[in-house]
């Protein structure tokens, strides 16, 4: 089962279990009247609604503990996308029973007598929580434009980052509800009401970090441009940083880089760390419209911020053999651990790595830096030999019982590996990637 999943699931048993834990609960089964149970299963549907978005928005603000459940920064934004659409799916199920459900009704059936509220309500206690339910309203009106231009990948991601930021302002106001609405159903005081307390504020406490822009602070470092060359053949731009401190990184890992001429931090693989003069090289590919403009809009001696280190992909397993893969630039953790081996003067005899690209092989270092550190390297032209997949590598490693795999580039090619790698027999959790899909 993958994590997202998992989440998925959890979330939903959570929501369930502060329904059971709350009022509600016991007053559907003594009460099963048309009105009733339409009350209770709006609690119902919003615990579940509001847990889910507290999930979004916790996974959202880059802790570091998040991420290590996760697996990674990465696959906490996968979970992210899919707990938010969860939270989405129960948002509109619980305005549909509050709007349409009764209107429908209506058009078939004579409506019975409606139940009245506790009468132990104040009109003041009223007002607090009829105020919560026409902001949630609202909230969820302009919350479903911002998710429908979300799941839109042809909106590009500059102008979706800008339309996503508004959701934890959105999510303040539906919080308020999800507070405030239990006086309507008697919940305070009960185990299920202090659950979802304590839920809405881990979800405020987030949506707070992101509203002031503290997402990753303790992550950043300022650093200088101390070389900036593009490479016209291979239209890639050799990128040297120098931290204003020492950097601790796992070879393999990954940071957020923000440009002094773009208020976006963008995902770069870390290619090499020198120690010695505490410097950070990144081989950036240029594949669109933000790094197509990079080499132009960036200089020598330029401040620039670093945000990180992230990912779990830090060749850590305990796997017999190993097996990189690596299409286009997505070499760069690969060069970034084979020259932490050489480094320490460490040969390995387990590692077998397979770069796949169109024409010849534009870095020959790789193929001098893996036999320095022992791994035995195959290029494939892919304009010359077609595209790898895991039946060319079976052929390679014959023995592929204790592998693991360790694979980084286009989505696509990646997407086609894994499946081909899991058809041989090759558990998922051995299939270690890191995905820079934001979105």
């Amino acid at each position: 089962m993958s994590k997202a999943a998992k989440w998925s699931i959890s979330g939903l048993l959570l929501g369930v279990l502060i329904f059971l834990l709350s009022p509600s609960f016991n007053k559907l089964i003594s009460n099963f009247a048309f009105w009733n149970v339409k009350e209770q299963s709006l609690y119902l549907t919003g615990s579940i609604a509001i847990v889910y978005m507290v999930m979004s928005m916790l996974l959202s603000v880059r802790f570091s503990f998040i991420n290590n459940i996760s697996g990674g920064l990465d696959k906490a934004y996968i979970i992210h996308k899919w707990v938010g659409i969860w939270a989405f799916v129960f948002s509109v199920i619980h305005w549909f029973i509050e709007t349409l459900f009764v209107d429908i009704y209506k058009l078939f059936f004579e409506l019975p007598p409606k139940i009245k509220g506790a009468s132990s309500i104040s009109d003041f206690a009223k007002s607090i929580y009829k105020i919560g339910n026409e902001l949630a309203e609202n909230a969820f009106y302009i919350l479903v434009i911002v998710l429908i231009v979300a799941l839109i990948k042809r909106v590009p991601y500059h102008k979706f980052r800008y339309i996503h930021k508004i959701i934890p302002f959105l999510f303040l106001f539906i919080a308020y509800h999800s507070f405030t609405i239990q006086i309507k159903g008697v919940w305070f005081g009960s185990i299920g009401s202090y659950i979802l307390s304590a839920v809405i504020i881990i979800g405020v406490i987030a949506a707070v970090i992101d509203l002031l822009q503290l997402i990753g602070f303790k992550h950043k470092v300022f650093a200088e441009i101390v070389k900036c060359e593009r490479n016209e053949k291979n239209k890639t731009i050799d990128l040297v940083l120098k931290p204003a401190e020492p950097f601790e990184y796992t070879a393999g890992q990954y940071v957020f880089l923000k440009f002094c001429h773009s208020r976006e931090p963008h995902p770069f693989s870390i290619a090499g760390y020198d120690k010695e003069s505490n410097t950070l090289r990144f081989l950036i590919k240029e594949l669109g419209d933000f790094t197509n403009e990079l080499a132009a809009k960036i200089k020598k001696d330029d401040i620039i911020t670093i945000e990180g280190p992230y990912g779990n992909f830090t060749f850590n397993d305990s796997r017999a053999q190993q097996i990189w893969v690596a299409g286009g630039i997505g070499f760069t953790p690969f060069a970034a651990r084979l020259e932490y081996l050489v480094s320490l003067g460490k040969k390995v005899d387990n590692v077998d790595f397979f770069y796949s690209a169109r024409g010849e092989n534009l870095y020959p270092e790789l193929a001098e830096l893996s036999e320095k550190a022992g791994v035995r390297f195959h290029y494939r032209d892919t304009c010359k030999d077609g595209r790898l997949n895991f039946d060319i590598i079976k052929e390679k490693i014959k023995d592929i019982k204790n592998i693991s795999l360790w694979y980084c580039g286009p989505a696509s090619f990646g997407a086609a590996l894994k499946r081909n790698a899991a058809s041989c027999g090759i558990s998922k959790k051995d299939i270690h990637y890191d995905s820079f899909d934001m979105r």
